[in-house]
């Protein structure tokens, strides 16, 4: 009776953190899923800090901060010095093509190192669902929710 009581009373208090893995596993299972074509590094810290601040790491700029900093679409972010080293990263993503499910979503690049933007992609809401795409929105593999 004791063991029973005891089993039923942890796997409700423990259950919602064993169902989550953490960020870095998370960002390494899905680097696996697309063929090791992203820095894991990189997506288990933007993972990490949209689950702990509800935003992406100081590195992503939005098309409008990158424009007020003074770079011009179709050049390289890293061309502006003050955006040396960051990444695109914070404005919408449309959906268009309802791959996803509805709801409001925006966009990371991964793996920016200057130049064009590239495939590589975070895809993520508000309500923590997150998602990959290294072929430009072809196709999406989702990350598995992380702690």
């Amino acid at each position: 009776m004791k063991t029973r009581l005891l089993l039923l009373l942890l796997s409700a208090l423990s259950l919602p953190a064993f169902a989550a893995t953490s960020c870095r596993d998370a960002a390494a299972q899905a680097n696996r899923q697309v063929g090791g074509k992203l820095d894991a590094a990189e997506l288990a810290d933007a993972l990490q800090s949209l689950n702990h601040d509800g935003r992406l790491p100081e590195k992503f700029v939005t098309k409008r901060a990158a424009q007020a900093a003074g770079w011009h679409p179709g050049r390289s972010l890293w061309s502006v010095p003050a955006l040396r080293g960051k990444s695109m990263g914070g404005d919408r993503f449309g959906n268009y093509e309802k791959q996803l499910p509805q709801g409001q979503w925006q966009e990371a690049d991964l793996n920016y190192k200057g130049g064009k933007r590239g495939a590589n992609r975070l895809v993520f809401s508000r309500q923590g669902q997150r998602y990959v795409s290294v072929d430009h929105y072809n196709r999406f593999v989702e990350v598995a929710t992380c702690r």
